[in-house]
């Protein structure tokens, strides 16, 4: 990890010496991991859709075989394999993403990092500060509105509905806590990702209803 903290770091700086500006550094770091990361998105959208439609079928084998553990687990399995389906293959993105995204935040919060760039403003903002309302509130409402784009994917039950209103208050909150240069990465974080659940839900749900459509006419 220390590697690609080091990497990251060298990334900022370099991207610092070619803007003079350590906010637009972190933004076009943050939009370059986020589009490196954007293939590991599709397939986490992809498993978690193909988990959604088999719930019906799951649901159907849990009633049937909910006093027989060993039989329903037997079933489940094999309705996995039928349909070519991990129950891993949805986590594993998501893990790797949050191991870069962690190790991103771990170079924000470097003393050393913080030390290099002293009381640089950007938009305002002195960097190193914290307890900003502005970047809390546009936080917040990035996060909703990302959650947003996600649901058509994870469903809206009533835990989802629950999570999409907690969560931006946690992130907002967890924004003001915390230095400028985490919440400038985390609002950049959020609109590009916005902009990448769109393309998915707009081009990756549109591709996927023509091929089920087509798999069932043949």
């Amino acid at each position: 990890m220390d590697i690609i903290k080091n990497f990251f770091q060298s990334a900022i700086v370099f991207f610092y010496e070619q803007t003079n500006s350590w906010g637009w550094s972190i933004i076009i770091l943050t939009v370059l991991i986020k589009i490196v990361l954007f293939p590991s998105s599709v397939k986490q959208y992809r498993s978690m859709h193909k988990m959604k439609q088999l719930q019906p079928k799951l649901k159907e084998i849990q009633e049937k075989y909910k006093d027989k553990p060993e039989e329903l687990n037997r079933r489940t399995m094999e309705l996995y394999q039928k349909e070519n389906v991990s129950i891993f293959s949805g986590c594993l993105p998501m893990i790797f993403q949050m191991v870069i995204l962690i190790i991103f935040y771990r170079v924000l919060q470097d003393k050393n990092f913080i030390e290099m760039i002293g009381d640089a403003t950007f938009l305002g903002l002195v960097l190193k500060k914290n307890q900003y309302w502005q970047i809390a509130l546009i936080s917040g409402l990035t996060t909703f509105l990302q959650q947003k784009l996600t649901m058509p994917a994870t469903g809206s039950d009533q835990q989802s509905q629950s999570f999409l209103y907690f969560m931006p208050l946690l992130f907002g909150y967890i924004t003001f806590t915390l230095s400028a240069t985490i919440g400038i990465y985390w609002v950049a974080s959020n609109i590009i990702g916005i902009i990448q659940q769109y393309i998915i839900n707009e081009y990756f749900i549109v591709k996927e209803h023509i091929k089920e459509r087509q798999e069932n006419n043949n």
